[in-house]
């Protein structure tokens, strides 16, 4: 399982201003503790997962996504799905640590 995100989140992402996503999706796709990867960004640990009403989101709730109001994130997610009720999916809030990108395997010496 992985994460895509736009470019424009990598920054808040790397340097942990944004610390969570909202998605819209017909069923739940991630659990927590499991570890996913993002390409271009790395991996990320999922700490918690939950279902929410997005009319319900308030300006605390939109902070750890990276926006300083509940209406900046509604307005994100209306230019990224087309409403904050796309027919047919359920609003899921899911936080996550960035890990960063794994390092890469140090060649074998020959012995």
């Amino acid at each position: 399982m992985f994460l895509l995100f736009k470019k424009e989140f990598f920054d808040a992402i790397r340097q942990g201003r944004k610390t969570q996503t909202i998605r819209f999706w017909t069923r739940q796709h991630v659990k927590p503790g499991r570890i996913i990867s993002s390409p271009h960004l790395g991996r990320f640990q999922i700490t918690e997962i939950d279902e929410l009403d997005p009319d319900l989101l308030t300006d605390d709730d939109a902070r750890p996504d990276g926006f300083e109001s509940a209406d900046q994130l509604r307005a994100k997610l209306v230019e990224l799905y087309g409403s904050t009720h796309p027919e047919g999916r359920r609003c899921f809030r899911v936080r996550f640590n960035f890990l960063g990108k794994p390092d890469k395997p140090t060649p074998a010496t020959p012995q």
